[in-house]
């Protein structure tokens, strides 16, 4: 693995795991929305909220899954199903604040739901993508990140 692919490797990952920071940061302005009662502040989070998650999980389903699913098909699995339970619970939340009907509770449960998920993309997906990550495809997740960035900017104003 030369220096070059390392830096790869920490750049794209450390990128995916800023985002995951990020985003926790939006469910917990979701949550204190919520709390508050506040429409506004609530729709607007989840303007921002729902694309950049949706757009991180794209990204790491088009470009980092199928670094490692050869070698290991039951990470790819894990983390698919992860993302399809996450895209329930977002449905299901973003029905819940159209209808104004939105408990703090299922915003909790998609915390802790997401906590889990991230923790184990940082200390396994990542990892396992290591010294495969290539330049496109550090090109690829930076330019998904942006692109859903940008979309929930739009939304959100």
């Amino acid at each position: 693995m030369t220096v070059a692919m390392v830096q790869r490797m920490n750049s794209v990952g450390t990128k995916l795991s800023q985002d995951h920071q990020q985003l926790a940061v939006l469910l917990e302005c979701l949550s204190q929305a919520a709390e508050a009662c506040d429409r506004e502040a609530l729709a607007a989070t989840w303007a921002e909220l729902e694309p950049r998650l949706i757009g991180h999980m794209d990204a790491e389903e088009r470009y980092l899954l199928p670094l490692v699913e050869a070698d290991h098909p039951a990470e790819v699995k894990r983390t698919l199903l992860e993302h399809a339970q996450i895209r329930d619970r977002l449905a299901e939340l973003g029905l819940a604040i159209e209808l104004h009907a939105v408990r703090c509770a299922d915003i909790r449960a998609l915390t802790d739901l997401l906590q889990d998920h991230s923790k184990h993309e940082d200390e396994e997906l990542y990892v396992l993508a290591g010294d495969k990550v290539s330049v496109a495809v550090e090109h690829g997740v930076v330019s998904t990140l942006r692109t859903a960035l940008r979309s929930a900017l739009r939304s959100a104003s």
